[in-house]
């Protein structure tokens, strides 16, 4: 027992010094492995001295946005290969060495609506725009000429109370619109003098009426101005207002009897086509002018709602050179105004010729007037795209208003009759307007509105941009005053009328007689954003 006893007792002391004497070992081989690398460490020389540091701005990055946004790359010195006595100590990684500076990607906070990047771009290219340049200026972390088009971010809205960032432009207008069609409103005939112009009768020749008017071009300006709710342009206010010239149109013609002139008009009390002498031989002079008039302005407010945004960079399809591009898509709505006001007014001074003359010696002087204004209120709501590429962007846009048209027309005439010897008499009413259609008349129809609007921009600095455009407007129910005007008369109402007790079948009446209008053309202007 005592034998067994010392042999276990000696084999564990031969292991005990076994095992210190490994551990001295590899405590030896360490210190020498860490003196070699200290060795090859401090042979090692640099082959490219430290350089100065290098901003970069990241393209869509705008340099005012926070230091997270913008890399400041160190350019360090590229070591030389180590010595070859240190590949048996570190162990070469198997991935490929790079070579030159790496940069990364911005990060944005919040959540990103959309970004595009097509390839191997090189939009850093010479020649190329980029969009830091007055191209493009940026805004809330991105670049997009004035306005956040990445959706990358929300900030607070803290400028409700004061907005910061705005826009505003100003155009002018070369517009067309919907000519105002007039039935026949003076008549003469060439070929046989002694006849009147009556419709129909050969060489009848009409002069004023029987076509379209305020049909050639007109010109306008118009004032867009709004403000930005927050700093990222997500939310936005704004308000329009335009106007178009006056169109005014002027007939007159006077005339001894020679040649003649008549107003047509459809007699019902004979079933006839007739017509009432301005100027005949040896019956009576006269003088007609007919005066037409038409006006056009509109306005609104609406709010701007960001829907979708994009940036990245593409070739364009006019040359082979990369650019950077940004979109905005946005959704509007808000209230649209809209009045056309239109006027016909067909005024005579006659006398009656002296010489020859069976009615009693005197002048004769009488109008009609016809004016028509239509009221539009209602909700607007509409939809635009913009797309933005170096200097250049181009904006599409719809908008749709559905609301009430308030229309009223009011008919108005009368005669003033001097006779010699007798007293001066005046009537309302004339040839055109009697008491059977004299009135103020309004009724309100349901209408709608649409519109679209292009425009093309070059941007000359990084606040103003030049802009040409084309809008087009459709308005589905208004009155206008030629479509008033009812050529069917009743002889025994013309003035004056105070013999005649009651007349059946009384001519002119009024009824509502609405049609549809448009108006379109360029615009040409200029807009400014801070």
């Amino acid at each position: 027992m005592l034998i067994l006893r010392l042999t276990v007792n000696t084999t564990l002391i031969v292991a005990a010094l076994l095992v210190n004497n490994l551990q001295a070992q590899e405590s030896a081989r360490s210190r020498s492995v860490r003196r070699v690398e200290q060795t090859a460490r401090a042979n090692w020389q640099p082959t490219r001295s430290r350089v100065q540091k290098t901003r970069i701005d990241v393209p869509g990055v705008d340099p005012r946005d926070d230091v997270s946004s913008i890399q400041r790359v160190q350019a360090e010195g590229i070591p030389s290969p180590p010595p070859e006595s240190a590949f048996s100590i570190v162990t070469p990684s198997d991935s490929a060495s790079l070579d030159g500076q790496i940069t990364l990607a911005p990060v944005y906070e919040g959540e990103i609506i959309g970004e595009h990047f097509s390839g191997d771009c090189g939009c850093d290219d010479p020649g190329c725009v980029g969009c830091d340049t007055i191209g493009c200026d940026g805004g809330c972390g991105a670049s997009c000429c004035g306005e956040h088009c990445g959706g990358n971010a929300w900030r607070p809205c803290l400028t409700l109370c004061m907005p910061q960032d705005g826009w505003a432009s100003f155009e002018f207008l070369g517009w067309w619109q919907d000519g105002m069609q007039l039935p026949p409103l003076v008549t003469t005939n060439l070929s046989n003098p002694a006849a009147p112009g009556i419709l129909g009768d050969p060489g009848t020749r009409i002069l004023a009426g029987g076509e379209e008017y305020h049909d050639e071009a007109l010109d306008g300006v118009r004032w867009r101005f709004g403000l930005w709710l927050d700093s990222c342009h997500t939310w936005g206010v704004g308000a329009e207002y335009f106007s178009l010239s006056s169109s005014n149109d002027l007939f007159s013609a006077s005339s001894d009897g020679s040649p003649v002139l008549s107003r047509p008009f459809y007699d019902v009390k004979g079933g006839f086509e007739n017509a009432q002498l301005i100027a005949f031989p040896d019956v009576i002079d006269g003088t007609v002018t007919v005066h037409t008039d038409s006006d056009l302005v509109g306005g609104g407010f609406r709010v701007r709602k960001l829907r979708q945004a994009e940036q990245g960079c593409s070739n364009w399809f006019l040359c082979g050179c990369p650019e950077h591009f940004c979109s905005r898509t946005e959704l509007t709505f808000g209230y649209r105004f809209l009045q056309l006001t239109e006027g016909v007014r067909i005024s005579e001074s006659l006398a009656v010729d002296q010489q020859n003359a069976t009615d009693p010696s005197g002048t004769f002087d009488l109008y009609d007037s016809f004016k028509t204004k239509n009221q539009f209120n209602g909700f607007d709501i509409g939809y635009s795209t913009r797309r933005t590429r170096g200097f250049w962007s181009l904006e599409t846009g719809i908008r749709l208003a559905v609301g009430n048209t308030k229309q009223t027309v009011n008919i108005d005439g009368q005669s003033t009759i001097n006779e010699d010897g007798q007293p001066t008499i005046t009537e309302p009413g004339a040839l055109l307007t009697q008491t059977s259609n004299i009135g103020s008349y309004t009724q309100n129809q349901f209408a709608v509105v649409p519109e679209l609007d292009l425009k093309i921009g070059y941007q000359m600095t990084k606040q103003c941009k030049l802009t040409l455009g084309y809008t087009a407007i459709y308005w589905s129910n208004v009155v206008r005053p030629g479509d008033q005007i009812d050529l069917d008369v009743h002889p025994d109402l013309m003035p004056p009328t105070s013999s005649v007790p009651f007349v059946s079948n009384s001519h002119p009446t009024f009824a509502f007689d609405t049609t549809d209008y448009w108006v379109q053309g360029l615009s040409f202007g200029g807009e400014y954003r801070w």
